[in-house]
């Protein structure tokens, strides 16, 4: 709770203690619009538990529809840290004697924080991720944001999941915004599957015009009870006037949202978990992710989250209420994916955090950290781990005394409907305002439909790492053409070549030596028509 009221520069009243009965209001608004969204006030369609966790499915939209005609078994889980994570204790400048300045209480010093370079560590409380960063399994992007950021938790909760800008008022999710006038049949011909669901998180994500299709069940076996005794809505029993009609019309929507949890609850019955999971929220609405998946659930997109974030009081440094929320992130992913690893399910799987906003550069009398601009976003999975992008310029600020974002957040929104499910520029371009660089950090550039050859090439992780002192390189190409494999030190030196020139389809295998390098972590880098990619790799002698 935020009870203690402390003085800070932020410029958009009800964002930080000082405002006292504003910044009040402002949580309860916050709060209250999740509470509401949580019951389905004002929303349309079903939901049911699973474990004990509340799920809602979407309805077809088109930019779902879109995903779907990409022919792609990938998945993307995108979770939500509720409240606005301190991105700077979270990446850390380990380096810049303006952060240990500004943060005299809750700083993390170089020593304690996980190194990601020789400039940037992370939080000591995610070492879990430390097996994923050494595999180039984890990929860190710097100040990420939007022009002019807005303080409020609801209103930059909004812009984030309806990809807007800050002055635009958009009022759908970037998932949602398409549904219903563009897909007129998806009610008379609803799919077998949803292609989106929602553990959690912001209901924004995927809102129509007629509100998010998501209503929660008591449970799983309530929702049974639905299905056993035909208990689909009476679209004809309403009465004869406008409201009569539109009731009737919600349980159109209603009764199609129910064949998509049936698939669902089908879905968790033929799998189970292959891992151990921590005890909280996230790991619990992760491992259900992880059940859909193996369970054979054709779901493109879901929404999980972890609230806690809002740290105004008593944050804490390497120990305390930040740590245990960014503790709980990093055990769950890594449970996640070890989970999906044992059949071979992590390479469909690629996870994204975000969170509304950051936190401010001044520590707070109340030992804690007031609404800020811009923060990091984290993605797992099938990536070219790294850092992208600059990290937060602490003397150049903007008007409020926060650092000014240096990567807008939809240039990775674009990088993953481009490069993970293949959508073409045009197709994107109905779900996204804009043009956006290619950030590299997805090294398959067209996706794959389930059971085929790769249409595109594929680099994976070097086996082992770290290595002592060989290591294999694996790549897989879907025709004979020409490539080039690198070897590279981080100063971006050239080490060896190991392969220039054609190479048949098929899978590779390429053995790398070390004996006359130092200890250290290099770069490879393979090149092919296709696109290029690089991993990294640790030799420990």
């Amino acid at each position: 709770m935020c009870n203690h009221h402390q003085k800070t520069n932020n410029n958009r009243h009800g964002s930080s203690l000082e405002h006292g009965q504003a910044h009040e209001k402002d949580h309860q608004s916050w709060t209250r619009r999740s509470f509401l969204s949580t019951l389905g006030i004002g929303a349309l369609g079903s939901g049911l538990m699973l474990g004990g966790i509340p799920v809602n499915a979407m309805a077809r939209t088109k930019f779902l529809n879109r995903l779907a005609s990409a022919n792609t078994d990938r998945v993307l889980i995108l979770i939500q840290l509720g409240g606005g994570n301190d991105g700077l204790n979270t990446v850390i400048p380990v380096e810049n004697d303006v952060y240990f300045q500004k943060r005299p209480t809750i700083a993390i010093s170089k020593n304690e924080a996980i190194s990601l370079s020789d400039e940037i560590g992370l939080h000591p409380a995610m070492s879990n991720l430390s097996p994923m960063w050494s595999d180039g399994n984890m990929a860190v992007f710097n100040n990420v944001g939007y022009e002019n950021p807005d303080r409020s938790h609801a209103r930059s909760t909004d812009i984030w999941t309806s990809a807007s800008d800050a002055n635009q008022m958009m009022g759908t999710g970037w998932a949602g915004r398409f549904l219903v006038e563009d897909n007129p049949d998806f009610i008379a011909n609803p799919p077998e599957f949803p292609l989106g669901v929602r553990i959690g998180g912001s209901s924004t994500l995927f809102q129509s015009e007629f509100g998010n299709l998501g209503v929660t069940f008591g449970g799983a076996s309530q929702f049974a009870q639905f299905l056993e005794q035909g208990g689909f809505y009476n679209e004809e029993d309403t009465p004869d006037n406008d409201f009569g009609r539109s009731l009737s019309f919600a349980r159109k929507i209603a009764n199609s949202s129910f064949r998509y949890l049936e698939s669902i609850q089908e879905a968790a019955d033929n799998s189970t978990n292959m891992g151990e999971y921590p005890n909280s929220g996230l790991s619990r609405s992760l491992s259900v992710v992880a059940r859909l998946i193996r369970g054979g659930l054709q779901t493109k997109v879901f929404l999980v989250s972890k609230g806690g974030f809002d740290t105004h009081n008593n944050q804490g440094s390497t120990e305390g209420g930040h740590a245990n929320l960014l503790r709980d992130v990093a055990d769950s992913v890594q449970a996640f994916y070890a989970d999906l690893a044992s059949d071979g399910l992590n390479e469909r799987a690629l996870t994204m955090t975000f969170s509304e906003f950051g936190r401010t550069l001044d520590e707070n009398s109340s030992q804690g950290t007031d609404h800020g601009s811009s923060a990091p976003v984290m993605v797992f999975g099938p990536v070219n781990g790294g850092i992208y992008g600059e990290h937060a310029d602490l003397i150049d600020l903007d008007g409020s005394g926060d650092p000014v974002y240096g990567m807008d957040y939809r240039n990775i929104y674009a990088n993953i409907l481009n490069n993970w499910f293949g959508l073409e520029s045009a197709s994107m371009s109905a779900v996204l305002e804009g043009e956006y660089e290619d950030l590299g950090f997805l090294n398959v550039s067209t996706a794959t439909s389930p059971g085929s050859k790769p249409i595109a090439f594929k680099l994976h992780q070097n086996y082992p790492n770290p290595f002592n002192p060989a290591t294999v390189i694996q790549f897989s190409l879907p025709a004979s053409v020409k490539v080039r494999l690198q070897v590279f030190d981080l100063n971006g030196r050239l080490i060896q070549t190991l392969v220039d020139g054609t190479v048949s389809a098929g899978d590779h295998q390429i053995r790398f030596d070390g004996s006359n390098l130092a200890n250290g972590t290099y770069v490879y880098r393979l090149e092919t028509p296709y696109g290029a990619g690089s991993k990294k790799m640790t030799l420990i002698k």
